[in-house]
């Protein structure tokens, strides 16, 4: 199946999507779209335009997602009630999804080791 592209044009079109992604994703981290690697890779890709439309260190900096304590605290309560199927992951897994979850952001090797160890706390019957 062929897929045409699709042009999202200029700063403000760009910044649009990025925004309603960030919002959306943040409402419900439990949703499919939340830790989608596609949703994930629009968006890296939507702040990578950002980024290089306003050069300098303000979207380079924002990405890191050490400087969103309460994003990262939501990705923490949601994996601390994830249930079974990130109990039955492997690291490379969790990675994956915990990048996916963050995305746009880039956790720090530190973060993304302590996000990828936490445990479920729901029962691994869920």
């Amino acid at each position: 199946m062929d897929v045409q592209t699709v042009r999202v044009e200029g700063y403000h079109e760009v910044l649009a999507l990025h925004r309603m992604l960030m919002e959306c994703k943040s409402d419900d981290l439990g949703s499919v779209y939340a830790g989608s690697p596609f949703i994930a890779a629009i968006q890296h890709r939507l702040a990578d335009a950002l980024e290089a439309a306003d050069p300098g260190q303000g979207w380079h900096d924002w990405r890191n997602a050490d400087g969103h304590p309460h994003r990262v605290q939501a990705v923490r309560a949601h994996l601390t009630g994830a249930g079974r199927w990130w109990h039955d992951a492997n690291g490379e897994q969790r990675a994956a999804y915990v990048r996916d979850i963050l995305a746009p952001l880039r956790p720090s090797p530190e973060l993304l080791a302590e996000l990828t160890t936490i445990s479920s706390d729901r029962r691994l019957g869920d």
